[in-house]
């Protein structure tokens, strides 16, 4: 698909979650990025298909 092209027919959208985050998030930043790139790892080779777009969304943590 061209860059910009919108996808036509079913389109799905997966959303994820690592339970804890926020908490791990400020005790641990340099953990949990490397656990976040082993989450987005597990997330692309589970779903490779051949014309994915992989869209990341940046969460802030909210502190409570």
């Amino acid at each position: 698909m061209p860059p910009g092209a919108l996808p036509s027919g079913v389109v799905t959208f997966l959303f994820t979650d690592i339970e804890g985050s926020t908490r791990r998030w400020e005790a641990d930043p340099e953990v949990m990025r490397a656990a976040l790139a082993d989450h987005d790892e597990v997330v692309r080779s589970t779903y490779a298909f051949d014309q994915i777009d992989q869209a990341r969304a940046e969460l802030k943590a909210v502190s409570k």
